[in-house]
This record gives C-alpha cells, sequence and structure tokens, in this order.
C-alpha cells in the first residue's frame, strides 16, 4: 500500500495538469468550486492523514466517524475534480483522480473509518478488473474488493436505489463475483458468490446462468465448473 507522501506525490502530478489545463482553458467556474480550490483541499486532507500515520498517539483521540469524514471530504473533493478532469477531456488524468479515491479507501480501511462514497472507488477498482490478467494480481484484487464491501457505510449497505442497475454497490458486488470468477480459487469463489447472495439476491439467478455459461470455456478447469454448477443450481432452483 502506498504511504501518503507518496500518494500525495502522485496526485501533484495528476493535479498538476488538471490546473494547467484549467487555466489555459478560460472556462468560467460559474460559482461552482475550481480546481485550485480542490486541490488546496486534498493537499490539506493529505497533511491531516500524514500526521495521523506518524503519530499514533494522536490517532487515539480522532474517533471513527471522524476518520470516516474525512475520508468522505476528501474523496467528494476528488469526485469534483474528477469532475473538472471529465469536463477538460483528461481522460488519463480522470482514471488516476480516482485511483487516489481508491487508494484513499484503502487509508481509512487501515484506520478503521468506514466508506461513505463509493463512485469513484468502484470506477478505480473496475479499471483494474478490467486490465488485470495475471492471477496474483486478480488476488490482490479480489482482497482489496472484500475489504472496501466490508468497510462500506450502512447506508450503503442498505442498497435503497435497487431501481438504479449502475448504482456503485451493485458493480462493486458483481465485480467481486466476477474477480474471484477470474481468479480460478474456489475458496475465493465460494466467498464471493455467498456475498453476493446476501447483498444482491435478486441479480444472482442472471449472475450465475451466464457464470455456467462462462465456466464452459475450455480455460476453466472441471472445479469450477463444478461450483459455478452448484450456485446455478441453488439459485434457479429453489428461488
Amino acid at each position: 500500500m502506498a504511504t501518503t507522501s507518496e500518494l500525495k506525490k502522485g496526485f501533484n502530478q495528476i493535479s498538476e495538469k488538471v490546473q494547467a489545463a484549467f487555466d489555459s482553458s478560460g472556462i468560467e467556474s460559474g460559482g461552482q468550486v475550481t480546481p485550485s480550490q480542490l486541490i488546496e483541499a486534498m493537499n490539506q486532507f493529505f497533511m491531516i492523514f500524514e500526521k495521523l500515520d506518524n503519530d499514533r498517539g494522536s490517532h487515539d483521540h480522532i474517533g471513527k466517524d471522524d476518520i470516516s469524514q474525512m475520508g468522505e471530504h476528501a474523496t467528494g473533493c476528488l469526485m469534483d475534480l474528477s469532475v473538472w478532469a471529465d469536463r477538460l477531456k483528461l481522460p488519463n488524468e480522470k482514471a488516476g483522480i480516482d485511483q487516489v479515491a481508491l487508494s484513499t479507501a484503502r487509508w481509512l480501511i487501515q484506520h478503521q473509518g468506514e466508506i461513505r462514497i463509493l463512485e469513484p472507488i468502484v470506477n478505480a477498482l473496475a479499471i483494474k478488473a478490467n486490465t488485470t490478467d495475471n492471477k496474483e494480481a486478480l488476488v490482490a484484487l479480489f482482497h482489496v474488493i472484500s475489504d472496501v464491501i466490508d468497510h462500506a457505510s450502512p447506508s450503503i449497505k442498505a442498497d435503497l436505489e435497487k431501481s438504479d442497475p449502475a448504482r456503485p454497490w451493485r458493480i462493486l458486488n458483481l465485480n467481486f463475483a466476477i474477480v474471484a470468477t477470474r481468479s480460478q480459487n474456489t475458496t475465493f469463489m465460494a466467498k464471493a458468490f455467498d456475498t453476493l447472495g446476501r447483498n444482491l439476491p435478486e441479480d444472482c439467478p442472471s449472475f450465475f446462468e451466464e457464470g455456467l455459461k462462462q465456466a464452459e470455456k475450455p480455460s476453466f478447469g472441471p472445479e469450477i465448473k463444478a461450483i459455478m454448477k452448484e450456485y446455478f443450481s441453488k439459485w434457479t432452483i429453489r428461488h
């Protein structure tokens, strides 16, 4: 996991490009918070994060809710900066900002906070999943997604916006199951499939129907087909 100083260094490289593009664009903020304001806010957060990393004594006086609020505000700033990167047609920087949001989430997890904003984190995880084929990397990604699911706030886990198929909580849980399948580790698959069943039962029949079809590919061994068939039977026969 990157240190706060390393995270700040990576962010600075991205934010300089966003700031330069904004300065040369001639775009009026129209009262909207500007990239420079967001960058300054993030630098303040990095200072706090680094202090907490280096001074465990000060951490004892900060509760879980305070940690969670700091993470929420930092992630909100990153989301706003990501919107600017998109508006300025900087797709690489937008993706980079989402990766910073993921690193912020991992900092929150390390400090026992809860994740209250998922969207940029899920975007970053999806990019990693789509660009990762190595099994060791998939296993590492599996553990990161598992931690994000576990540390999501109760309001996110309540999943009240079920009418939106693109909601981050749904995408996160589906990608958890997909990454586990691609790792071809049956223990991970069982954990991810059970998690999917708890969090998105309405999606399970179609997921396992498609999963069983995919398991017929030569790249999947018999043990993968067997566990996929087991969960397919569970969700298409009993539900």
